[in-house]
């Protein structure tokens, strides 16, 4: 369980890591490997699950599976609170 809190951290984090950590990474993998301003979030993603996954490991806990299911619950995870909302707000009315 632990994991995939990681996991769901790391996904939400995602935004927030997209600046600092993977266009640096982008720019050192040299101008032979081109990475597109529209892969720069997948980037971003991959750091963030890869830094889950050492966690992880650090701690023991978590496995693949809840690190992919934790991730894409965290990635998507403001998308799928505004949903739930609107769809509270619409049985209200």
């Amino acid at each position: 369980m632990f994991g995939f809190l990681i996991a769901v951290l790391a996904g939400a984090a995602t935004p927030m890591i997209e600046a600092p950590l993977a266009r640096p990474v982008a720019r050192m993998m040299g101008e032979g490997f081109d990475v597109k301003d529209t892969e720069m979030r997948a980037l971003a993603f991959m750091i963030a699950m890869i830094i889950a996954g050492i966690l992880c490991a650090v701690f023991s806990s978590g496995s693949a599976l809840g690190l992919a299911v934790g991730g894409s619950v965290g990635y998507f995870a403001m998308r799928l609170l505004r949903t739930a909302q609107r769809m509270i707000e619409d049985k209200r009315s």
